[in-house]
């Protein structure tokens, strides 16, 4: 059914992708003054909410394997990273050039490499506001942003140095600039180009940031179907649909090169499981509700009665639309404005649909992770929901229990072994801890060798080395990965069977040499550590090797998912 914006609310969506229209000089510093703070206080108070909740204690948890992946792409020379997208990772490509700028800006620690994060999990609550004050009444709005705000995937991505809180972020600015290119139907041929123009750029980037993103622009094509016809198929909508359709196909066209990379890189998935019954519990829990079945249970609720909420709104205003609001009555100069139904229920599911269908027919592609952008839209179903109770302590006490329910998941997310039982950070405390205790000649030597430990690989004439083993459910890396998340803890240690440094290989991580090859690496050292998988165990194989060559356990420590050995002679 197709609505019109409540009477007692006459902003429209273009009105605010207009915030800045051309004024004079001296007005400029008036108007930056005034915007956003001024025109949308709540968008501001909303956003700043989730930025706060996802900063808040984002660095406890310790970096695990996928936020290395950023570390490792991030921290290498330019040319060094266009090459390794050449052969891997393409699909994040446009995110870990974004790093890149980030990380050269600030420095890399954990809590600069997901501060990004926590700003565009801010940025997309107050946009979800903005998005629902161009379709519904203030209450709705700020409910649905603090529903944002409290989404269990919604606190662990803003707190995760990957780019699945900028991909939410990117998919409610897009939404945005379909709304506001979908209003101007009516407008002039130029105007509407340009509007739709910006459209299509807008999804050639959204889409170049993660191609999963693609299937929002399909829900968009669905939201212009289903207001188009809702409208008896008029002029002014299938102008508007036919503006959607032009810029989608020639977003299509430009994202083909991208497209075809991606595809030739799709062994680096091969991780993901078919579809299946686990399948379910991805959609319904984990996808949105992460780890968070109580939170999952009462939500979907809280969605199914958003939806009703909705549908029955629809059918009223539909009824009453002529008589009360007949200048928003579809017509060649003026289209009907998509209904909020229309957005959020393709939103919701045409994303999951179709990379389910596509993992049944072409190879599996579903991850839940993955669908985090549409999180927006059941939140704003919630907060539907909840803004249809009849009082204000209703309200209250609804959003109350939200904030009940998402807490012991909120906090075992800044606990330190919150990512996938990652005991990196534990295991870099550890060993930097250990190396302080060693006599002061052999600190001072290591520390002086801090900015040349990737030439000294190939040297014996340091007092430390270390040997990495296998990493826990990665075959294809090893526990050097923990240097990278933590490089001051292992800063002047001799890599013993490191090959060629990740940067040089074109690809994520090193290549190494079997241990028996590079023994004479250990000439001159004093001490050995082995950090390794506690699943594939080292120690008894180095153990021997190094019993040959004179060294022995000083000392052992096992920790979630590694093993730390100190050797010496």
């Amino acid at each position: 059914m197709t609505t019109a914006p409540p009477a007692d609310y006459p902003t429209r969506i273009d009105d605010q992708m207009s915030a800045f229209p051309v004024i004079s000089p001296l007005g400029i510093r008036s108007r930056l003054l005034a915007w956003p703070v001024g025109r949308h206080p709540d968008a501001v108070i909303v956003g700043l909410v989730g930025f706060l909740l996802s900063v808040a204690a984002s660095w406890r948890a310790s970096v695990w394997f996928d936020e290395a992946a950023t570390i490792s792409a991030a921290t290498r020379s330019w040319p060094e990273l266009m090459r390794m997208l050449g052969n891997v990772d393409a699909v994040h490509g446009l995110y870990y050039a974004g790093m890149h700028l980030w990380l050269d800006l600030v420095g890399y620690s954990p809590f600069t490499l997901r501060l990004p994060s926590a700003v565009a999990t801010g940025i997309t609550a107050a946009l979800i506001v903005l998005l629902m004050r161009s379709l519904g009444p203030r209450p709705t709005a700020i409910l649905s942003g603090l529903a944002f705000c409290l989404l269990p995937r919604v606190t662990w991505m803003g707190a995760e140095g990957r780019s699945y809180a900028l991909t939410t972020t990117l998919a409610v600015a897009l939404t945005l600039v379909f709304l506001a290119a979908w209003r101007r139907g009516g407008a002039t041929r130029a105007v509407r180009a340009r509007w739709w123009m910006l459209y299509g750029l807008l999804a050639v980037v959204v889409t170049s940031c993660f191609l999963y993103l693609a299937l929002l622009v399909v829900a968009h094509g669905i939201t212009a179907a289903w207001t188009h016809w809702s409208a008896h198929r008029s002029a002014a909508t299938a102008a508007s649909l036919g503006g959607w359709l032009l810029a989608s196909m020639a977003a299509g066209a430009a994202l083909i090169p991208f497209a075809i990379d991606v595809a030739d890189q799709s062994g680096q998935v091969s991780w993901i499981g078919p579809v299946g019954r686990h399948t379910l519990h991805g959609v319904f829990v984990t996808q949105w509700f992460y780890k968070n079945p109580a939170f999952a249970a009462t939500a979907w609720a809280l969605i199914a009665v958003g939806l009703a909420v909705l549908a029955r709104r629809g059918r009223r205003q539909a009824d009453a639309l002529p008589a009360r609001v007949p200048s928003v009555v579809p017509s060649a100069n003026r289209p009907a404005h998509p209904s909020l139904a229309s957005i959020v229920l393709p939103w919701l599911v045409v994303p999951t649909v179709g990379i389910i269908l596509a993992s049944i027919v072409v190879s599996p592609l579903y991850s839940p992770r993955y669908l985090t952008y549409s999180a927006p839209a059941a939140a704003i179903l919630i907060g539907v929901a909840v803004s249809a109770l009849r009082s204000r302590s209703l309200v209250v006490v609804a959003m109350a229990g939200l904030v009940v329910l998402a807490a012991p998941q909120y906090l075992a997310q800044r606990m330190p072994e919150a990512k996938q039982q990652s005991s990196w950070g534990e295991v870099a405390a550890l060993v930097s801890a250990q190396r302080a205790l060693e006599p002061a000649d052999t600190h001072l030597a290591n520390t002086a060798r801090a900015n040349t430990a990737e030439a000294n690989t190939h040297e014996a004439n340091t007092a430390e080395a270390i040997i990495y083993g296998p990493v826990r459910q990665h075959p294809a890396a090893t526990t050097r990965v923990i240097a990278y998340a933590y490089p001051e803890a292992f800063s002047g240690l001799t890599d013993v069977k490191l090959a060629i440094p990740a940067a040089e290989t074109g690809r994520l991580w090193e290549t190494r040499y079997p241990l028996d090859q590079v023994t004479g690496r250990l000439e001159g050292a004093d001490v050995v550590w082995l950090v390794t998988s506690t699943k594939q165990d080292w120690r008894p194989s180095v153990t021997r090797h190094l019993a040959a060559l004179g060294y022995g356990v000083d000392a052992e420590w096992s920790l979630t998912g590694v093993n730390v050995l100190r050797y010496e002679r």
